[in-house]
């Protein structure tokens, strides 16, 4: 599952493990195992970042 770092208008960051977050143009639908799991309205979302699946380190 993957790691989406989602930033609000209000300047809250918000970190959400899910499968896929995709928009609909009103709103983001986060899927977990091929279902919906929770919606965001688009007008609240700064932008939604997929972090990488593999950490790189040194």
């Amino acid at each position: 599952m993957a790691q989406y770092k989602i930033k609000y208008l209000d300047g809250e960051i918000e970190t959400v493990a899910a499968n896929l977050i995709e928009s609909d143009g009103r709103q983001y639908v986060i899927y977990r195992s091929g279902k919906p799991a929770g919606y965001i309205p688009a007008a609240n979302v700064r932008s939604v970042l997929r972090q990488d699946d593999q950490a790189v380190t040194d």
